[in-house]
């Protein structure tokens, strides 16, 4: 039997809440708070500052993606990152990360090249690709990570 619900953090008390993928249109609130769940249907910037929080503390699973302005690749990869983050919302977490203003974080995590995805489930690293992929390839990546049911 597969899992549809999602878990989603609350922004007010840090909660995190199992929702019913169904039900993420009917604007669910905190078990704990009552405020509404927000969940993000386009890619988040992720900085130094806010790694630990949107990443490393996220009950679920996260695409990474480490790019560089100046990175022709990177750019072109930024639609279907949208599409991903529009199409998986709630499901699919997605962040980016520049790493001309993050420097901590592209020497913590080796970032020698770019365009680079780390997926993260729960907090840890789980795979990671090198290079820039086509649509299909991220799909599949993706899909896979989210058909291994923990």
């Amino acid at each position: 039997m597969t899992d549809t619900s999602v878990l989603l953090r609350c922004r007010s008390c840090m909660t995190a809440n199992r929702v019913p993928a169904a039900r993420l249109t009917e604007g669910p609130r905190c078990g704990r708070c009552k405020a509404f769940l927000e969940f993000s249907s386009r890619p988040e910037e992720i900085t130094d500052s806010t790694f630990g929080k949107e990443i490393l503390d996220w009950p679920g699973i996260v695409v990474v993606f480490f790019w560089a302005p100046w990175c022709a690749h990177c750019r072109g990869m930024f639609p279907m990152l949208e599409d991903l983050a529009r199409q998986k919302a709630g499901i699919i977490k997605v962040g980016m990360i520049n790493i001309e203003l993050n420097q901590q974080l592209a020497s913590r995590y080796n970032v020698m090249s770019v365009p680079k995805l780390v997926l993260y489930r729960n907090g840890r690293i789980i795979d990671e690709l090198n290079g820039a992929v086509s649509a299909l390839q991220l799909a599949e990546w993706t899909g896979h990570a989210l058909s291994r049911a923990e």
